[in-house]
């Protein structure tokens, strides 16, 4: 039989849902974001431009095979603007910038002319080039020669020193064009506005862009099953019922056992697995296997549970704890986990009426695991556990086996040939795809009839009829539910 359907596109609900759910995480790294950049913006040093225009033509016929239309046309010399701004950033013109002699003015007024690099020490040409930026006016053949430094008599200077040179630089190297000063630097009296809070802008939305694609790739990455749709879609086995796990004390698995306090929906979730296993199973036959793919997915509690509601519901159930290795039935029912039990029948050293727990509720007997043996396997595809089994058949309407894992043992399907079909539990947020589809495969290489799922889980959508504990008022359920714990 098929276990697996394929799916390979992307859900972008589910994406969309996944994110909505840590949507704490973009909104905290859009935080950090802001508040970094707005604090490295309002600790960066004050910066001061200085501008001035020249105005730029061309008359060399040669540039028409540049596509320009003609020496008069405006928009040619606009285009020049591109080719004069790499003239003018050339290392030769830089150089030349950096040796402009500058007119100063001394206490005794009188003048002297001092370089460029001589006034600022250690001023280069690749930092000249890095503050100047020139760009057309509105479209114009005007250029605007700006520079941006932290000293605004340097921001000036260096300006005015590239007005200076780019003409005759740009006629010497382009051989075309003329480019006159027209307004020169002066001094800038305020600091350039920083814009922290744009910056800040800038760093949130970079934070939240970055948080999203985390989200995406442990979204592509995460193989948990999170909601019962996905069991639906992937798998073929139906999922008999949704489950929600009732708060506990993980230290007390029978605090996870269903009682007199449980709430409707999780009584009627049960009640709902119930019937339709009993549907399901038709007359394949009387035992069934509770497995999982992997320990910690509750097979042992849903188990528990299951047999009480099936108890409760008239039929005679013996629940078997048939992990031999981990026994879990003694922790839940609070029996001695030393008893004797199932590996001592299938070793013929004790009889069956002297290791049963008879009436662990009305209807409901238990089996103990026993002591655990050398070989399980073995011993639960040996002809003794054939013949414990077609015993129990005919004493009792239904037989639950808790079994181990099917990824971590062999039990499982050393009894698949013994039993009608198999219960799979799968718990939300822990169980994973690969692991599902690994239990699967080997299902449908040994025969093993997989009746349906057990979604088990923390969050279930449910209804609000069922948010009322209202199964007090029913008589005759402390014979199912006690008000204290039985150690037997």
């Amino acid at each position: 039989m098929d276990m697996n359907k394929q799916r390979t596109s992307i859900d972008l609900g589910k994406l969309a849902i996944y994110i909505l759910k840590r949507i704490w995480l973009p909104i905290l790294c859009a935080a950090i974001g802001f508040g970094f950049m707005y604090w490295r913006s309002s600790k960066a040093p004050d910066t001061y431009t200085a501008s001035g225009t020249m105005f730029v033509t061309n008359s060399n016929p040669n540039l028409v095979n540049y596509g320009y239309a003609s020496t008069s046309d405006i928009s040619s010399a606009v285009q020049l603007v591109n080719i004069y701004t790499e003239v003018v950033k050339s290392e030769a013109v830089m150089q030349r910038v950096l040796e402009y002699r500058l007119e100063t003015v001394e206490e005794d007024d009188a003048e002297q002319d001092v370089l460029l690099s001589q006034k600022y020490q250690g001023l280069t040409t690749d930092f000249i080039r890095g503050a100047i930026a020139m760009r057309s006016v509105n479209e114009t053949p005007m250029v605007r020669v700006s520079c941006t430094t932290l000293n605004p008599q340097m921001s000036a200077d260096i300006c005015n020193a590239v007005l200076q040179v780019a003409p005759a630089a740009i006629k010497d190297v382009v051989g075309a064009g003329e480019a006159k000063p027209q307004d020169f630097a002066t001094i800038p009296v305020f600091a350039n506005t920083r814009n922290d809070i744009r910056k800040g802008i800038i760093g949130a939305l970079v934070g939240t862009v970055l948080a999203c694609a985390l989200l995406f790739i442990l979204f592509l990455m995460n193989k948990c099953i999170e909601d019962a749709d996905e069991l639906r879609i992937n798998y073929t086995p139906p999922v008999l019922a949704s489950v929600r796990r009732c708060k506990g004390d993980e230290l007390d698995p029978g605090s996870f056992l269903l009682n007199r306090k449980s709430d409707m929906d999780l009584t009627e979730s049960y009640a709902k697995l119930r019937m339709n296993l009993i549907h399901t199973l038709g007359d394949k036959g009387k035992t069934i296997l509770v497995t999982s793919a992997v320990s910690g997915e509750g097979k042992s509690t849903i188990a528990a549970n299951l047999a009480i509601t099936l108890a409760m519901s008239g039929k005679h159930v013996l629940l078997v704890d048939a992990d031999m290795r981990r026994t879990c039935q003694s922790d839940i029912f609070y029996y001695d986990s030393k008893a004797a039990g199932l590996s001592d029948l299938l070793v013929g050293s004790s009889k069956l009426q002297d290791v049963v727990l008879y009436s662990i509720r009305e209807n409901l007997d238990v089996l103990p695991a026993g002591p655990v043996p050398i070989n399980p396997s073995e011993l639960l595809e040996s002809e003794a556990m054939k013949m414990l089994l077609s015993e129990l058949e005919v004493e009792y309407d239904l037989i639950l086996l808790d079994v181990p894992p099917m990824n971590i043992v062999s039990d499982p399907l050393a009894l698949a040939p013994l039993a009608a079909g198999a219960l799979f539990v799968v718990r939300q947020h822990y169980s994973d795809h690969r692991e599902i589809r690994k239990a699967l495969i080997a299902a449908e290489m040994t025969g093993m009839e997989m009746l349906g799922f057990v979604f088990y889980g923390e969050k279930l959508k449910q209804g609000s009829y069922y948010r009322r504990k209202s199964y007090r008022g029913y008589k005759d359920y402390d014979r199912y539910y006690p008000q204290e714990k039985d150690t037997i």
